[in-house]
């Protein structure tokens, strides 16, 4: 069975009369007691994720919740402990994490491909038209680009490098008080760096490209959904050798000095044997099936987490979340 409820019920029967098949429950409460219904979407507005997720799981219905999981990170830890202590099923629906080109790149990664990964560009900015009405203006909404957009990055930057360890930020703020765009530098162990933007004002390149010693894959655009990753690789060229230098009194003089050392080596080629190869996986429908099939496949396993998606790293995801708010607002 399949059934729907929205805040209206004039909105969940304008939905059913598209999809006639689906039920229309005459609210959330009526939803979640349905015998007949074994898990929950929640993809309502942000403020409404936590308190609905916890709505289902304590009616003893498994949950699939949007993204940004929850407002906060200590929202997240209570949806956590609900869903251990219901023992129900719980997952974030970060669509991203279950898309075949995205995971095909976290593959090649862990296999050398492009040597030891050391760096992370990625950015979603899409120009949206201000209106203190929207949600995406609304703080009490959850509105402002991070959480709506920023949450992309930092989840691809938790995915491949795990938690940081240090939040640098900057935010512009709307007139009502959300961030209208925030850029953000994680540090995590080992020198990894993630440079990340998101826009509610600009269109950006809604690219990310993951570097590292031996080359760089790609995420076209846009890199949650992508259908395509480009793999370069390169070997560093050798450095110049001292005995280099050019011979001839002031010219030699010149080379041998570290400026000259320096301009030797950038007259050199950067990179060498340079291979180049594309990778592409077309979707099945819109994307959105991926991180369903995710919750059939570990409810038929008997699992409570997903092992791509586990509680915990949403929740650490949520507390990357607000260390870049305070960060980016002049907190510490």
């Amino acid at each position: 069975m399949i059934a729907v409820a929205s805040r209206t019920l004039a909105t969940a029967r304008s939905f059913c009369a598209e999809f006639p098949d689906v039920y229309v429950a005459e609210d959330y409460e009526a939803l979640v007691a349905d015998p007949a219904i074994d898990v929950i979407y929640v993809a309502t507005p942000h403020h409404l994720h936590a308190q609905q997720t916890i709505l289902a799981l304590e009616a003893g219905k498994h949950a699939l919740c949007e993204k940004p999981f929850t407002l906060n990170a200590d929202e997240a830890r209570a949806v956590a402990e609900t869903a251990r202590r219901t023992g129900r099923f719980c997952m974030e629906a970060m669509w991203m994490r279950f898309m075949p080109v995205v995971l095909r790149a976290k593959q090649l990664i862990e296999a050398g491909e492009i040597g030891d990964p050391r760096l992370l560009h990625a950015d979603f900015g899409v120009a949206t038209a201000m209106s203190p009405d929207s949600r995406f203006y609304d703080p009490a909404a959850g509105g402002g680009a991070l959480l709506d957009r920023g949450v992309y990055a930092v989840s691809l930057s938790t995915m491949l490098f795990g938690r940081p360890e240090r939040v640098m930020a900057l935010s512009t703020m709307a007139s009502t008080g959300v961030d209208e765009q925030t850029g953000v530098v994680l540090e995590f162990g080992e020198g990894r760096l993630a440079v990340l933007s998101c826009s509610l004002s600009s269109y950006t390149s809604n690219t990310a490209s993951i570097s590292g010693t031996h080359g760089k894959i790609t995420l076209e655009a846009p890199f949650f959904c992508p259908a395509r990753l480009d793999l370069e690789r390169y070997e560093p060229s050798a450095p110049a050798e001292s005995g280099d230098a050019p011979s001839g009194n002031i010219i030699e003089a010149f080379s041998r000095t570290e400026v000259g050392r320096l301009a030797r080596r950038t007259a050199r080629p950067m990179v060498r044997r340079l291979r180049r190869s594309v990778v592409r996986i077309r979707l099945d429908g819109n994307g959105y099936g991926y991180e369903a099939a995710e919750v059939v496949r570990c409810l038929r396993a008997g699992l409570s987490e997903s092992p791509l998606m586990p509680l915990e790293e949403s929740t650490m995801i949520m507390e990357t979340l607000d260390r870049i708010r305070s960060t980016g607002r002049g907190g510490h």
